[in-house]
């Protein structure tokens, strides 16, 4: 009897340790899998830019963004929001924004893709535009300001 007890002990022993090594190696793939999906979750939100894949697009894309910025600030504050003119060119500016937001995540799937490129530098190309277009406008109103304050 106290043989078999002990057999049973024994084997009552082992299966524990296996539970326990069993409970383990699955907190460990668990705690691996969810540390590989929040790294390449962050590489994903990094997305691809254009100089990582080739300098000269990266080049590219920077002059743009330094004509954009300086036509920005040369349009200053919108303060003109309800002219009408100027209003549907900002909102066709927010349209040119998410054709590029949607541009850089197609590039980040698709990797070097020549259609996803000329549509990335053909939003530049209209935002600047459609910039160029609100500062004709803020001047017109300007000018129309100072021939009123003339004539007053």
């Amino acid at each position: 009897d106290l043989q078999g007890t002990r057999i049973r002990t024994e084997k009552r022993r082992m299966l524990i340790r296996i539970r326990n090594i069993a409970a383990a190696l699955i907190i460990l793939v668990s705690v691996g899998y969810m540390i590989t999906d929040i790294v390449l979750e962050r590489g994903y939100d990094r997305g691809v830019s254009l100089a990582d894949l080739d300098p000269e697009l990266g080049a590219r894309e920077q002059e743009y963004r330094t004509l954009v910025s300086f036509k920005q600030q040369e349009a200053g504050s919108f303060n003109h929001v309800d002219n009408l003119i100027i209003a549907e060119l900002l909102e066709e500016i927010q349209k040119l924004d998410t054709i590029y937001e949607q541009s850089m995540k197609d590039l980040s799937e698709l990797g070097y893709n020549e259609q996803v490129i000329h549509t990335i530098f053909d939003t530049y190309e209209k935002k600047i535009y459609l910039l160029e277009l609100i500062i004709l406008e803020n001047n017109k109103i300007k000018n129309h300001e100072a021939e009123e304050n003339l004539f007053l």
